[in-house]
């Protein structure tokens, strides 16, 4: 298999917004079996000797290098409602835990920058960060939210799956221009048929946002835009799994409505046996897609956090929710140690 970013051999470091092109950003990879770094830009795709590097990776580097003289700016813990945090968190609802925010200004060449870093503490023991850099140059009159919340939080999002042993899951669009969404007619979009950022994104609690997509359209997009490989199985097979963190060998099977109406209870293997259904709720006003994601992130990040919400008013018999039609199972549910 080639090596790419959506297979998992690489990490997704920083992106890092164009000094020329507002909204337009490069993605600053680092390799899992190496350490190299490599960039979108120009100067770094187009070098012709083989150690490529440009002012992006630069950056990079610096920010990777440990510390040696104490640091200005110390992340500093920050609650849910913090701009940054509450943006990452209403994009993706399942990640929990504890958040640190780190905001400095840097230069990349002779341009100045604005860096930001967030580090989620999950209650899963990992700890996973992921940073923006934002030209000064453009940052008149404009919000930083809608490049954390995609940028950022997509980079943890990502992480939290590798943890869980789902490399395939959360690698960034190809495409990934983040369109002004002022800048034309109202309601007017773009003639590709890809699905990127700026079709996902939901900022605050708005949702119009001028582009014609309901909140079940954005959700079902972002669904499929974040499981890559894994929404075509989830299409097919109506189910995710998800290892436990916590109880070796067991599984979660988080089963979707084919219709995509109703919500399934989730399935409950252990040691390979079906034992218990969960059933986790959503709240009325949440689209099907986006609670499916959300339980689905909240498992890999937070296990315990998504099974408090189960009381033994919500474990049931197996095949509870099956209605006339048993549903037997015919892929078997086998557990996954979390990746290093």
């Amino acid at each position: 298999m080639a090596r790419s970013l959506a297979a998992g051999h690489y990490s997704l470091i920083m992106a890092i917004e164009s000094s020329s092109r507002p909204d337009s950003w490069y993605r600053i990879c680092q390799d899992r079996a190496t350490g190299e770094l490599s960039c979108d830009c120009p100067s770094w795709t187009f070098a012709q000797n083989n150690q490529r590097a440009c002012k992006h990776t630069a950056l990079a580097q610096v920010l990777l290098a440990p510390s040696t003289t104490p640091r200005a700016h110390v992340p500093q813990i920050a609650p849910l409602n913090h701009p940054y945090v509450a943006a990452a968190t209403r994009q993706w609802p399942g990640l929990g835990g504890t958040w640190s925010v780190d905001d400095k200004p840097a230069r990349i060449g002779t341009d100045a920058y604005q860096v930001v870093l967030l580090t989620l503490h999950t209650g899963n023991g990992d700890h996973l960060s992921g940073c923006a850099a934002f030209a000064t140059r453009h940052n008149a009159n404009r919000s930083l939210l809608p490049g954390i919340a995609g940028w950022i939080g997509y980079a943890i999002s990502a992480e939290v799956c590798r943890r869980g042993n789902l490399p395939l899951a959360g690698a960034p669009p190809e495409h990934f221009r983040l369109p002004r969404r002022g800048g034309g007619q109202a309601g007017q979009r773009s003639t590709s048929s890809a699905v990127g950022l700026a079709d996902i994104l939901r900022i605050g609690d708005v949702t119009d946002l001028g582009d014609g997509l309901t909140p079940q359209v954005r959700a079902e997009q972002t669904l499929a835009l974040f499981l890559g490989p894994l929404y075509t199985q989830l299409e097919q097979r109506h189910f995710l799994d998800v290892s436990s963190h916590r109880f070796p060998h067991r599984v979660y099977h988080l089963r979707r409505d084919p219709a995509k109406h109703r919500d399934r209870r989730v399935r409950v293997f252990e040691h390979g046996c079906y034992v218990h259904d969960f059933c986790i709720v959503r709240a009325q006003d949440v689209p099907e897609a986006d609670h499916l994601l959300t339980v689905f992130l909240r498992l890999l990040s937070d296990e315990d956090g998504a099974l408090s919400v189960v009381s033994q008013h919500n474990i049931f018999a197996p095949h509870s929710d099956d209605g006339y039609h048993r549903e037997e199972e015919a892929i078997p549910a086998i557990w996954q140690p979390r990746a290093a």
